[in-house]
């Protein structure tokens, strides 16, 4: 489009229109170009347009100009390399613009540019501006006029009508002066000749979303960021991906990317928007030698170097790990050169306290600038990357400002010698092991990891969970249904020297199918409390460390409450925890726990009960628990047959009463005449009967096993061996 035409009623002389040409020439003359090929990436959302600049290393942004002087939408933009400026397309006012290093927008002089419909996508490559629309074609610019004359008009031509892929945004790869674009609905990869605009599949990025901004820098890689959530993709379209040929910049020879070689890789997080248009220098770096970047330093296979999407922290000034803030950085240091070798000492945030050794639990000492987030990998098996399962020892832990202690669990299967471990400090949630951050700090060190005379043993194995549930109307059989509090849990022990050291248990609440309030506790028999190493002893539920471990203060032996009352995790609407067919669809596991039990060094566990240990349910403090009892509280207990009560229990409350035959001398405890416990533990996964369904119902051969005092009908718990309908099944 033309540039707007003055109004008739004004009237000028020959003198008059040569002073306002050269008046309006002086003022584009004075409207400078870029100083340089800038390293920033820009960003043009909003109407009327707003620009931003973006760190693509980090996904940092920041607004660069909120009035470019036109109160318009301005996309397809695109940076000339020879000139120095950027060169844009104005949505509203359908015409062509260029903006100067202040972002301000000069309406340029066109012909030939259609006014029928809107180019939302576009590139500036040898002072050549490309405009491209689906259904349209696409569409050249010559902007070399515009060297000598700033008010030439400059010549829109028409390249090609065929355009079929569905675009948002293209940018030119400096390596093989092709143009390239993600297609917005398959997340397909297009090449396109951009003499003829006809386009070539290159492969499936693997990502789907609208690609309104799309950048490449000076080595082929290009960067795509997704409007729905902002993410930056990172695709290798180098030299060395690009196939056969002696490619060099400006070289077309190069070649074409390979299908198998263009997955686009999560780079950093930057800013979202519905309306997205980037461009930048394809000829600069996206780090300079100016960098307020803090990289890693571990070896090159643990994603170090910026070519390998290595960790890095954009600095911000207020978050690092340690005494002194980190100094930038152009990208990993070379041949594993430590950090704090170079430049300051700023690698001295994080230190190992105890030994790490396999399946053991060891403290660190963390020192932070500021609160925020802190996630941590170790390479448990050596193969020099943080990739693996269970290699994340912290993810997103939030820490306080200052000092303190922090506890991890070393991986079971670690292997013994040196290793490397990778934290990032960080404002942001979700980072990996690799990629961008907009703040804080990234400190790679190594360990060694130690394990003399470990041996490891589960039960019931290393994967599986074995049951166990109780009858909480004890000493009444009442429904019998086996199933007011029932748990799944597995142990891991860890020995040195034949001794225990450390306790893992980790298991879920199945079932709470009570009226009554429950606790859960387990009991390590044979252990007392003062040989519980406290200081890493901890409980976690549902992913969170409670700030008590659970160890009982009151009780001389090593008891640990796993829940104090169970019937918290009823569901709303439903009366009871996944029991009832009618409430089935609803529920889901409410508590899942995790409780790491250390032992003091030198502590004796010869007298140690046996895996699975004592576990046991007592009646919630405070709540009444059945006619005679009323609310007995912890002196209220049921455990596995025969297994004595704890020093909470009320050994007055064996006194006869309903079925229970339970007698101390004898050593007989919580069971009928008849053998029927309380409580059962079945070393699988079992499937406990549903709400009121008796146990004899739901499984008919665990009357055998009962009366025959465990002797006979050994697997009548199997799935083949229940009622059909009478079980509970998730």
């Amino acid at each position: 489009m033309s540039k707007p035409t003055k109004p008739t009623s004004v009237k000028y002389g020959v003198a008059g229109v040569i002073a306002t040409a050269l008046l309006f020439h002086s003022h584009l003359s004075q409207a400078d170009p870029f100083d340089t090929c800038p390293e920033k990436a820009y960003l043009f959302q909003s109407n009327p347009v707003q620009v931003y600049g973006v760190n693509l290393a980090t996904g940092t942004t920041n607004l660069l100009q909120g009035d470019t002087g036109l109160d318009a939408n301005i996309n397809g933009v695109g940076f000339d390399f020879d000139n120095r400026y950027l060169y844009g397309y104005d949505t509203s006012n359908r015409q062509l613009v260029r903006l100067n290093k202040e972002f301000k927008a000069q309406t340029l002089n066109t012909t030939g540019l259609p006014t029928g419909h809107t180019f939302y996508v576009g590139d500036v490559h040898n002072s050549v501006y490309y405009l491209y629309r689906k259904g349209k074609g696409l569409f050249t610019v010559d902007l070399s006029p515009l060297e000598a004359d700033p008010l030439a008009t400059l010549t829109v031509n028409q390249v090609s009508s065929r355009a079929v892929v569905n675009l948002t945004d293209m940018a030119f790869n400096p390596v093989d002066d092709k143009l390239y674009g993600v297609d917005n609905n398959s997340g397909l990869l297009y090449e396109f000749d951009p003499t003829t605009g006809q386009e070539s599949l290159v492969g499936d990025t693997g990502q789907l979303g609208t690609f309104g901004a799309g950048y490449f820098d000076v080595d082929g890689y290009y960067y795509v960021s997704r409007n729905q959530d902002g993410q930056i993709y990172r695709i290798d379209l180098t030299e060395a991906n690009l196939g056969t040929g002696d490619a060099s910049v400006g070289n077309a020879s190069a070649g074409n990317a390979t299908a198998e070689n263009v997955t686009a890789v999560k780079f950093a997080d930057g800013p979202y928007s519905n309306q997205n248009d980037g461009a930048r220098c394809a000829y600069a770096p996206i780090v300079g030698s100016d960098s307020n970047i803090d990289f890693g330093d571990a070896p090159v296979t643990y994603a170090t170097k910026l070519t390998d999407n290595g960790a890095r922290h954009e600095l911000d000034g207020v978050t690092w790990l340690g005494t002194s803030a980190p100094d930038g950085e152009s990208d990993g240091l070379e041949y594993n050169l430590r950090d704090d070798e170079t430049g300051i000492d700023d690698e001295n945030g994080i230190g190992f306290v105890t030994a790490v050794e396999p399946g053991l639990d060891s403290i660190i000492a963390v020192n932070a600038s500021t609160s925020g987030y802190l996630s941590a990998w170790i390479d448990w098996n050596q193969d020099g990357d943080f990739a693996d399962q269970g290699e994340q020892v912290f993810a997103d832990k939030w820490i306080e400002q200052g000092n303190q202690s922090l506890i991890f669990t070393a991986d079971i299967d670690a292997q013994i010698g040196s290793t490397w471990s990778r934290f990032r400090f960080s404002q942001q949630q979700g980072l990996s092991y690799d990629g961008g951050s907009t703040s804080g700090e990234v400190e790679d060190h190594t360990l060694e990891v130690t394990g003399e005379g470990l041996s490891i043993r589960h039960y019931p194995d290393a994967t599986g969970f074995a049951t166990v549930a109780f009858e909480d109307n004890w000493p009444y059989t009442a429904d019998y249904d086996m199933n007011d509090v029932v748990v799944r849990y597995r142990i891991t022990e860890i020995l040195r020297n034949g001794s225990v050291i450390k306790s893992k248990v980790e298991g879920y609440l199945g079932a709470v199918g009570a009226s009554y309030h429950n606790g859960f506790a387990l009991r390590l028999q044979g252990l007392n409390r003062s040989q519980i190493d406290t200081a890493t002893t901890r409980q976690i539920h549902n992913g969170i460390t409670l700030e008590q471990s659970g160890l009982e203060a009151i009780s001389n032996e090593a008891i640990f409450i796993i829940s104090e009352d169970t019937s918290l995790y009823k569901t709303q609407g439903c009366e009871f925890h996944r029991t009832l067919v009618s409430c089935m669809g609803q529920e889901s596991v409410q508590l899942n726990f995790e409780l790491h039990i250390n032992m003091l060094e030198g502590t004796d566990t010869a007298s140690l009960l046996s895996m699975p240990y004592d576990p046991f349910i007592f009646a919630t403090p405070g709540f009444y628990h059945g006619e005679g009892y009323l609310t007995p509280g912890r002196s209220w207990e049921v455990h596995l047959p025969d297994y004595a009560p704890t020093e909470q229990f009320d050994a007055q409350l064996f006194a006869g009463l309903g079925s229970d035959v339970s007698d101390s001398d004898s050593n007989v405890y919580f069971k009928t005449a008849g053998n029927l416990p309380w409580a059962l533990f079945i070393n699988d996964e079992w499937q406990w009967p549903t709400e009121r369904t008796d146990l004899v119902e739901a499984y008919p051969n665990f009357a055998q096993y009962a009366e025959s005092a465990g002797t006979a009908s050994l697997n009548w718990f199997q799935s083949q061996f229940a009622t059909p309908g009478k079980c509970y099944q998730p």
